[in-house]
């Protein structure tokens, strides 16, 4: 199967965290926990926290000092990021306070226009799972997805609180599955999202669409999220040239890639 990109490292996130938490709750000259009690808190690897701990070192919150550990130098100068990015699955990694609740899951006919959009047959019929995504006990995102019944079926008697419906079409479901398509736009909350998302009519929304295929390029799942634009911002890491960076350029055989499939950055659901 397939290794899937991520475009927002966990370091990132982690470094967010503790800024926040460095605002919040610390003054110059507390110390920060160990390495290795960072390492069990947000269960990452020494090197990723080595990685935040870095960033926060060289843009001078931080200061390390052998033997007698890290301390806080200064607080931010300014309020930093607070909304989410990257992938659901490293909230989840991450242990951040977000669940989904799900609102429908059932048979259902696609819309018209969509399924012609999508080139299916409006009467085929279909599985619809449709969830609320909370962070920090906040609505963050909605979440609509159509897939194959049998698909469905077996993803509607699996607790999908706090896993994605990508990660268990691939680890429990072991699907092959591939992004052919995806789509990103702002769009304005309408009455339905407004009030789902606990936000004024028109607001700004980013909505994202997604759609997987598998073998023979058959249809398999199609998302529909809406995100908070004031919660969660789209980031994708671009990969350096070749020698940039001090780095020797690496030598990584290219995956195959099933005929008519188009690479891009995946988001979780």
């Amino acid at each position: 199967m397939r290794k899937f990109f991520n475009p927002y490292p966990k370091y990132l996130h982690v470094r967010r965290i503790l800024l926040d938490r460095i605002e919040g709750t610390m003054r110059p000259g507390d110390q920060l926990p160990t390495e290795h009690a960072l390492c069990a808190e947000f269960s990452v690897s020494r090197e990723t926290i080595r990685s935040a701990l870095a960033a926060l070192e060289q843009d001078g919150i931080i200061e390390r000092t052998r033997g007698r550990g890290t301390f806080i130098a200064r607080l931010p100068r300014r309020r930093p990021e607070r909304r989410l990015t990257g992938m659901v699955e490293d909230f989840y990694a991450l242990n951040l306070d977000t669940e989904a609740k799900i609102l429908q899951a059932g048979p259902a006919r696609m819309p018209a226009s969509l399924a012609e959009q999508l080139g299916i047959d409006p009467e085929t019929p279909l599985f619809r799972i449709t969830r609320l995504r909370f962070f920090e006990r906040r609505p963050f995102a909605w979440h609509d997805s159509w897939m194959l019944p049998e698909i469905g079926e077996r993803l509607a008697g699996i607790d999908l609180t706090r896993t994605s419906i990508n990660r268990e079409l691939r680890e429990t479901l072991k699907l092959p599955t591939w992004e052919d398509q995806q789509s990103i736009e702002a769009v304005a909350a309408d009455i339905q999202s407004a009030e789902l998302l606990d936000v004024p009519i028109g607001a700004p929304l980013l909505c994202m669409t997604r759609l997987y295929l598998r073998e023979g390029g058959k249809f398999t799942v199609y998302f529909r999220s809406l995100y908070r634009s004031d919660r969660y911002y789209y980031t994708v890491k671009l990969a350096q040239p070749p020698g940039v960076g001090g780095r020797p350029p690496a030598r990584v055989a290219a995956p195959r890639k099933p005929a008519g499939a188009r690479t891009s950055p995946m988001k979780e659901d």
